[in-house]
């Protein structure tokens, strides 16, 4: 492996530090709610606007073929969640995505597109495009990651968002003092609840994933089927375990692809850990094309606007064809949050500015599975919510 670091990229480097220092001199930002309310005779309406931005500049080896500066923008994001009773529903649109890309059964520009039916909070039903519950990291908010990004070793093994029916549960068993109400949107670990939680789900072939090809001719030859059970004890434990299989996975008449997914999270108004390991098999369809992940995630606040992080992935691929490798990702990162609403961990999440270095490690030149970084990078990001 050859990195290069020269005057030019030190310079780059420098300078993005000296950026960064400079907007920590920002006045602080405040926050914006949007919430509408209706009433009809005694039923109330209610729809909640909200999004979120991501914008970067990126550099390095790892991230262009020059490692040169460049700008970018990762999510552009705008969402509406209707509630009526038992009735709700969610849009979520990505203004960075494709509009006429179809995988999954979808345009890519619709994250989310579904509506709920909530009997009580061990049963509520869904119909749609939604997160399928495979992937502890991947169904935690996309505003709410502990790095800039959710690296495709762990994201290209798991089913992504997929078209199909859902039957969910949370909060089951939670302590009597401990009384929470979940709304039927719940995706994934989105707040720290106490009690069981599970989902069952059928979907489309899951042609968002990076491990599937989507192909429309399988449509009604075959499907994907996801289960996920998870337990949750306010922020100190959050343990979730899953299982995916989508038929079919590289066309007609090939293997199916199948992942199974376990992890755990920990907190602490000073720090945060988690644990998280995912193996996928027959990739895109192939036969024993394996590929799993390991990763490992530790911050600690210093002061009260300031979280230092570090997260490691390690991978190992089995590919019939070229053989086995590993391959490492390291981010050490700041993240520096911006006019917290409250001094919480989800509330510090919605104004920040996050510095992350990667590592590449392992088999930079011979790598033979998918994704990753094969070089070192950096990225500054800088994030809103409203």
């Amino acid at each position: 492996m050859t990195r290069r670091f020269g005057k030019p990229r030190a310079g780059v480097l420098v300078g993005t530090l000296l950026l960064f220092l400079l907007v920590l001199s920002i006045p602080q930002m405040a926050n914006a709610k949007i919430t509408l309310k209706d009433k009809v005779g005694d039923k109330e309406i209610k729809v909640k606007i909200y999004g979120f931005s991501q914008f970067e500049m990126r550099g390095g080896d790892g991230q262009s073929a020059e490692g040169g500066l460049f700008f970018h923008a990762q999510r552009i994001r705008v969402g509406f969640n209707y509630f009526h009773g038992p009735i709700a529903g969610k849009l979520f649109l990505d203004f960075n995505q494709s509009h006429t890309k179809d995988e999954g059964g979808l345009p890519k520009m619709i994250k989310d597109a579904f509506v709920a039916y909530k009997f009580s909070n061990s049963a509520f039903i869904r119909l749609g495009m939604i997160k399928t519950p495979l992937g502890m990291s991947f169904t935690n908010p996309g505003w709410n990651l502990d790095i800039v990004e959710r690296n495709k070793l762990d994201k290209g093994l798991v089913f992504e968002r997929d078209f199909g029916l859902m039957l969910s549960g949370r909060l089951i068993g939670q302590p009597e003092d401990k009384k929470m109400k979940c709304n039927g949107l719940e995706m994934g670990h989105e707040r720290h609840g106490y009690g069981f939680g599970y989902d069952l789900g059928i979907f489309n072939p899951a042609g968002r994933s990076a491990a599937v090809t989507w192909d429309k001719s399988l449509l009604g030859d075959a499907l994907a089927y996801v289960g996920r059970l998870h337990y949750d004890y306010g922020r100190p434990l959050h343990i979730e375990l899953s299982y995916g299989v989508s038929e079919q996975a590289g066309g007609p008449n090939t293997e199916d692809y199948s992942v199974w997914d376990v992890g755990v999270m920990t907190g602490h108004p000073k720090w945060e850990a988690a644990l998280e390991y995912i193996s996928g098999h027959n990739i895109k369809g192939v036969k024993d094309m394996d590929q799993d992940t390991l990763s490992l995630m530790g911050g600690y606040m210093v002061g009260r606007n300031v979280e230092i992080v570090v997260k490691h992935y390690q991978a190992s691929a089995d590919n019939p064809v070229s053989g086995s490798s590993d391959l490492g990702n390291t981010y050490i990162g700041v993240n520096w949050f911006l006019s917290p609403l409250r001094y919480k961990a989800r509330d510090f999440q919605r104004h920040k500015i996050v510095l992350n270095y990667i590592i590449a490690s392992g088999d930079t030149d011979s790598w033979t599975g998918k994704w990753g970084y094969l070089d070192d990078g950096w990225v500054l990001q800088w994030q809103y919510k409203f």
